[in-house]
């Protein structure tokens, strides 16, 4: 079995023959007897092509509320000792396989970036309308009881469970907890460059991301905010530079923020109003792009988002 991962991890010179091969090498653990090979045998054979992944459960002691946090591990990260940068990406039930795909392909085997540990928030959900509701309370930064109950009704009517709670308001505590109990966490645990890290988010998660910016700049060092939610509460984020254009001249961080031209376009015109904005104020520091991707709507610009990310966050 060995010799055959071999002869088939050498033949896999592109990405898009890894899914062959894998269903080849599922195949091949059935012996002549028919008796299949013990799970951890499978697993071993199979590592060579599988991204190595971690689900830890998380209690934050500041938000008193369970978190799974998933760890998507760069491909040379059980090869050697070195130190990797860390990505911390919001909404990890949803989209952390992208994410952590993404980071692969790009970094291994071209390296077009660095090599990347990704950090996904999740959730223990029951169903994906659990995620729908915690993410709203945790990526809002005010309390909007209007648009709560809009949106816990669309859950109600997708899932039946008319027992679901939606609130808003709770990035202050979100941010905290992703501060001072997350990063310090895996620091500790995980080979990550310190005071290197990357937050990721979209929609929702973009809202929460240009927040996390303006609140406290200083805990991560570069942005990503994906077609990001700036309408929100009347555009309290306008608000939110405002107060810290008031304190500082430097912001020195980078940032890259996307849309595509099919979503709506409060939504094109906010992130534009915001991208003027903040080149206005010519802060120290700044690296900011921003990227309108043509015939691409709010959930088609997900995959091309990510990828024009990296490339930014990370490229020379």
């Amino acid at each position: 079995m060995k010799h055959l991962t071999f002869q088939l991890y050498e033949s896999a010179r592109s990405f898009g023959t890894v899914l062959t091969m894998m269903l080849l090498l599922q195949l091949s653990v059935i012996n002549c007897s028919g008796q299949q090979k013990p799970a951890e045998n499978i697993g071993q054979d199979l590592k060579v092509f599988m991204a190595r992944r971690e689900i830890v459960p998380f209690h934050s002691k500041i938000m008193n509320l369970d978190f799974e946090i998933q760890i998507g591990f760069p491909v040379s990260y059980f090869t050697n000792e070195k130190l990797y940068p860390a990505i911390f990406c919001t909404d990890a039930n949803r989209n952390m396989d992208l994410v952590t795909n993404i980071a692969n392909i790009m970094s291994f085997p071209g390296q077009e970036i660095p090599e990347i540990l990704t950090v996904g928030i999740g959730y223990p959900i029951k169903g994906m309308e659990d995620w729908g509701a915690w993410r709203y309370r945790d990526l809002t930064p005010t309390a909007v009881p209007g648009a709560s109950e809009r949106w816990r009704q669309t859950l109600i009517s997708i899932s039946g469970r008319k027992d679901l709670q939606v609130l808003s308001g709770g990035s202050e505590s979100f941010l905290e907890f992703i501060g001072k109990e997350l990063i310090p966490f895996i620091e500790s645990k995980y080979r990550v460059i310190r005071k290197d890290h990357t937050l990721m988010g979209y929609s929702l998660g973009g809202l929460f991301t240009l927040y996390a910016m303006f609140k406290s700049p200083e805990t991560f060092s570069r942005y990503f905010a994906g077609s990001p939610s700036i309408g929100w509460d009347n555009g309290i984020l306008f608000q939110y530079e405002k107060e810290y254009s008031a304190a500082h001249n430097d912001l020195p961080v980078r940032l890259f923020m996307c849309v595509g031209s099919l979503d709506s376009q409060v939504t094109q015109e906010n992130m534009q109003e915001m991208f003027e904005l903040l080149n206005s104020r010519r802060y120290k520091g700044l690296r900011l792009s921003v990227q309108v991707f043509e015939n691409e709507t709010h959930t088609s610009c997900y995959g091309a988002g990510f990828s024009r990310a990296f490339r930014f966050l990370f490229g020379k």
